[in-house]
């Protein structure tokens, strides 16, 4: 041994813990190979490999999103390709219908065979109103997205007529991605269930208060409110007043006059007032309020370099829109809540109280609760209201009822707006060349009227009004107004004599007739004329009924014109189907696309998961002859004695 060198020497302990370390770290190999082998997973706990662990968590939660996605999808193809199948049968009830009607025009029709046909039509109605009624697993096929009310039928029987009490837009599924899947149809456009011909014809004109919330305002600009920052200048001095989480108008002065009263609490106000701001500045004072920069928020209000000096200025209109809450004592209008409603639908006449209303959902409930299968709306821009009728089949007559309110609310169905084309369901009035319309009256006084161009109901009173004054002793000989109840004209003769007071076609026209005002009042100083203006839901069940009302009424121009809707309804049903194609098809590439892309997920987490079993297995097989080997050396130094280290 070398002078100084030191022969190092483990201890028997050390290599013991060596030994035990060892063995531990080759069982603990060894388990997690049995683990792979078994499972087929070379990652079975989060700690094999944290990387990976969160890359699959979120692959399985993509590939478990997608299934439900699939899920959906599937649904949405059996519920459409049910639906096609539902307007196939649709399209053949229409078809059917189309030919009885051909069939019954011409020679060889008679009273009695058409009174059996109309039979048969009803049977055809009945029919089409079971289609529109199907439903997929609970979610009505028609029903638009108020169509997941299972076992109920949407398509009801109501007055006499068909109601629908689906929805106005189609049913919505999400299929992920922020998309969604039109999963139905509805009642409009597979089978036009709803009339919308009763467009208000009034601006109600809401005036701007302190609690509009600006969100219901088109704004000066016709672009909403875009919240911003804005300045105020107080004579010479300038502050910066944020308004991006301003909610209502009266948020809006609240903050700025609070940035006035800051700097001079005597110089003026901003206030809400008429159509949108008033800003006020007190004798001696000047403010002006600006956009800031990019901003629009001023320029939006209607404020935008308003400015004001000893005096107030009035901003621009907000053109605040109708919602349910607007009250109605803050409309520009004037309205007779007195006298209500006279509404017919069907043969039930009903009176709509509106008394004690005092906003525009007030209105609303009152026309919900007559229960005659209407609904009160605000129209698009916010601007007025609009009467929609649910009722296929019969039809809906709305005037007054001794007062104004149809014509103030713009909902008469019979007013001075009416056109007269709108007349005889849509078909019009027809004038000829010369003179349409002849008068009697009772002192002898004979008179006719030419009506070519005249386009709606208050023209057609002026035209007669001025051919009356003119042919008559006095003014006021002959007077015709809009019916003080119901709907109609009445004409009112105030002359004395022995002739009949008459109105009638005059030469080869029709139009008196086809205006309902024809007739013989005799010695009566009044004639009231029938309502030719009524509104009809323009739907395929309104045609097969005034199919089998034409047939039963042997009116073979009745059962033409029917026919010919009873196409067009036809021409509605396969545009609908058209469209629910559409839809299935985007469904089924949306499968497609979802399949493809679940492959590929699927194989990615096989790569970053599933273990090599043959790479696995032959670590296994090393492991075990390492672990036998350990044990062998381990087994040798367990014996050995001190007379081993003496040697």
């Amino acid at each position: 041994m070398a002078v100084g060198s030191i022969t190092p020497r483990t201890t028997l302990q050390q290599s013991g813990n060596t030994l035990l370390r060892n063995l531990q770290n080759t069982q603990y190999e060894l388990f997690k190979a049995e683990q792979q082998v078994q499972t087929g997973k070379q990652i079975n706990n989060p700690s094999d490999s944290p990387g990976r662990i969160s890359t699959l968590n979120a692959l399985n939660q993509q590939i478990e999103d997608r299934d439900q996605f699939v899920s959906n999808l599937s649904f949405a193809d059996g519920l459409l390709a049910f639906a096609d199948q539902s307007l196939g049968s649709a399209a053949d009830i229409l078809i059917d219908a189309q030919a009885t009607a051909s069939s019954q025009i011409g020679v060889g029709s008679d009273a009695d065979t058409r009174n059996a046909m109309a039979n048969v039509v009803d049977e055809q109605l009945a029919g089409l109103i079971e289609s529109a009624n199907r439903q997929f697993n609970g979610v009505s096929l028609f029903g638009g997205n108020n169509g997941s009310a299972s076992g109920e039928d949407l398509f009801v029987s109501f007055l006499g007529g068909v109601r629908y009490t689906g929805g106005d837009s189609s049913l919505n599924l999400d299929v992920g991605a922020s998309r969604s899947q039109a999963l139905n149809s509805n009642g409009i456009d597979a089978f036009g269930a709803l009339s919308s011909r009763v467009q208000g014809s009034v601006d109600l004109d809401p005036q701007a208060t302190d609690g509009v919330r600006l969100d219901d305002i088109d704004g000066a600009l016709g672009r909403g409110f875009r919240p911003a920052s804005v300045q105020i200048n107080v004579d010479g001095t300038t502050a910066v007043v944020d308004l991006t989480s301003a909610d209502t108008l009266g948020d809006v002065a609240t903050r700025i006059n609070d940035a006035i009263d800051a700097i001079d609490n005597t110089a003026g106000s901003l206030a809400v007032s008429g159509t949108g701001f008033t800003l006020t500045a007190n004798a001696g004072n000047t403010i002006s309020i600006a956009d800031l920069n990019t901003g629009t928020a001023a320029e939006d209000l209607g404020i935008d370099a308003l400015s004001a000096s000893g005096a107030a200025v009035a901003g621009n209109d907000l053109r605040v829109r109708l919602d349910d809450q607007t009250n109605l004592a803050d409309l520009s209008a004037t309205i007779d809540l007195a006298s209500g409603l006279s509404v017919t639908q069907g043969l039930t006449t009903q009176t709509i109280d509106f008394s004690a209303a005092t906003t525009i959902q007030d209105l609303q409930n009152a026309v919900a609760e007559a229960d005659l299968g209407i609904r009160l709306e605000i129209n698009a821009d916010g601007s007025g209201l609009d009467l929609i009728s649910e009722v296929s089949g019969i039809e809906l007559a709305v005037g007054e009822n001794g007062g104004t309110t149809a014509a103030d609310l713009g909902i008469a169905t019979y007013g001075a707006a009416t056109r007269l084309s709108d007349f005889r369901d849509g078909l019009g009035i027809e004038t000829v060349t010369g003179d349409d319309l002849a008068f009697t009256l009772h002192d002898g006084t004979t008179f006719s009227v030419d009506i070519t161009g005249v386009l709606n109901i208050g023209d057609l009173v002026t035209t007669i009004q001025t051919a009356a004054d003119a042919a008559t002793a006095a003014p006021g000989d002959l007077t015709v107004a809009l019916a003080a109840t119901g709907t109609g004209l009445t004409f009112t003769d105030s002359t004395a004599g022995a002739s009949d007071f008459v109105i009638a076609n005059a030469g080869l026209s029709d139009a008196a007739n086809q205006l309902g005002i024809a007739g013989n009042a005799g010695a009566a100083a009044t004639l009231n004329s029938t309502d030719e203006a009524t509104v009809k839901v323009d739907s395929a069940f309104t045609r097969l009924a005034d199919l089998a009302a034409a047939l039963r009424a042997d009116d073979e121009l009745g059962i033409t014109l029917a026919g010919g809707q009873v196409e067009e309804s036809l021409d509605g049903v396969i545009n609908a189907r058209a469209l629910i194609g559409v839809e299935a098809r985007r469904v089924n590439d949306l499968l497609d696309r979802s399949a493809d892309m679940d492959i590929a997920d699927r194989q990615l987490r096989s790569l970053i998961e599933d273990a090599d079993l043959t790479e696995v297995i032959s670590q296994y097989t090393q492991l075990q002859t390492q672990l036998s080997a350990s044990l062998q050396v381990g087994s040798l130094s367990n014996q050995l004695s001190l007379l081993d280290f003496l040697r």
